[in-house]
């Protein structure tokens, strides 16, 4: 599964739009065989999951036909916006019962109208949640989540966890593939900050460490991983903290940036309990906000089209001192 994830300025209705038909083609053009997008739904402080009921929605049903229309696979990714309510989807939690008993709730409802609207319309992959890391230990309330969803859903179920978050979800035998967000640091420190950047082959050695992981998690569960989610930001920390929202729009920047994700595609299209990869972000149209990870740079489609265009894909051999 070769994917790019489609976001949004605003809560969605440019998924609807001619642009976005454009930045499928142009998707599908790289080599992607998939695409993603999520619709949101918005998280409160006492735990109030609001949403519109997605069959509402006709930027939505547009989506679907637009990306059918493409010729690419939809995976559909619910997300909750949190701006203003927490610092990240990581963080949300609650202190009382009763805020717990009304977010279980709430996103059970729904993340339920979510998965009926991508059964009406045949969708094959569907993200049960995203990153609610602080919420995984309440096992019980999950498990009837996945089982309310499987009620009304008949595709393959996943739930996407932050890197750092994967051994403490307790219900991957509950769910079909077992969903990573994959911003691993693969050094140590920020040595691009010192001006020397790290070669290829100790990015494919700290892929390494992490596949290692990943494989013996696949194998514990009996469940592939699919990475429904990674990317990589212009930066010189870019390598050891890629969740960094920084922008440093330089020359080696974008080259490390490049190497990166050249990395990334050849270590993890090896790896065979892996599915595949949604690379982080495509932002269809001009806004302000489409820098950050911008998957639209020309550095970033040419790396996507010289792996994904070919197929086997290209596979380059990195030696521990290949720069």
């Amino acid at each position: 599964m070769r994917g790019v994830i489609v976001t949004c300025p605003g809560w969605g209705p440019i998924w609807g739009t001619p642009e976005m038909a454009t930045s499928l083609a142009e998707i599908k053009e790289l080599g992607a065989n998939w695409a993603a997008i999520h619709p949101y739904g918005w998280i409160r402080r006492n735990g109030e999951v609001r949403f519109q009921p997605a069959k509402t929605l006709d930027f939505l049903d547009r989506a679907v036909e637009l990306a059918g229309d493409a010729g690419l696979e939809m995976f559909w990714k619910p997300h909750l916006g949190y701006w203003g309510q927490f610092s990240w989807r990581g963080e949300i939690a609650f202190e009382d019962g009763k805020a717990w008993k009304r977010f279980f709730g709430d996103y059970e409802a729904f993340i339920v109208d979510q998965a009926k609207f991508a059964e009406a319309r045949g969708i094959r992959l569907f993200a049960v949640g995203v990153e609610l890391e602080g919420t995984t230990h309440r096992e019980h309330e999950w498990r009837a989540i996945l089982a309310a969803v499987r009620r009304v859903y008949s595709g393959r179920v996943l739930y996407a966890a932050n890197w750092d978050g994967l051994d403490r979800v307790p219900f991957w035998d509950a769910v079909d593939a077992i969903g990573v967000h994959a911003y691993f640091p693969l050094i140590d420190g920020s040595d691009g900050e010192t001006g020397h950047p790290p070669s290829r082959g100790a990015l494919a050695d700290g892929w390494n460490r992490h596949l290692t992981r990943l494989e013996a998690l696949s194998a514990k569960h009996e469940r592939p991983i699919l990475l429904a989610e990674i990317g990589y930001n212009v930066n010189a920390v870019a390598a050891a903290e890629p969740w960094a929202y920084r922008v440093e729009d330089t020359a080696a920047n974008r080259a490390l940036r490049r190497r990166l994700m050249e990395v990334a595609i050849v270590q993890v299209e090896k790896a065979d309990f892996i599915e595949g990869m949604f690379w982080w972000k495509w932002m269809p149209g001009r806004t302000h906000w489409r820098g950050n990870f911008s998957l639209r740079d020309p550095e970033a489609r040419a790396t996507l089209a010289r792996y994904w265009r070919t197929d086997p894909p290209a596979r380059t051999p990195f030696s521990a001192t290949d720069r």
